[in-house]
């Protein structure tokens, strides 16, 4: 016997992630975050406005010195931060964040939206 696959709106939501242009007047970019479990959809903002970096051809060790100042800092490996996304997407181990952007989805096993 076949199980009915019915539609339910109770059902959990996608997890998706959207990035786009920070409003915020010192911050490069933003996320928003919906569908993760428990958690209204929230934002992070991060990047410097006119910061440069690895994106911005930023050399290798320039994003070493980068992850050595940065490592330590409160939520460096927490999705729910900005610092995590500055790591992931403008000092990630590409310097196009197209291919940032891909590699985070396979590691978060999420969608993301690039709107910028």
């Amino acid at each position: 016997m076949y199980k009915n696959k019915s539609s339910n709106k109770s059902e959990k939501k996608d997890k998706k992630i959207i990035l786009e242009k920070s409003n915020k007047k010192d911050k490069r970019f933003k996320v928003i975050m919906k569908g993760f479990d428990n958690m209204k959809t929230h934002s992070h903002s991060f990047g410097a406005k006119d910061g440069k970096t690895y994106i911005d051809s930023r050399t290798d060790k320039e994003k070493k010195a980068w992850f050595a100042r940065h490592k330590d800092d409160k939520n460096f490996n927490n999705k729910h931060s900005g610092i995590f996304y500055s790591k992931n997407l403008l000092w990630g181990e590409h310097k196009n964040l197209k291919k940032n952007i891909k590699d985070l989805e396979k590691k978060l096993n999420v969608k993301i939206i690039d709107k910028t």
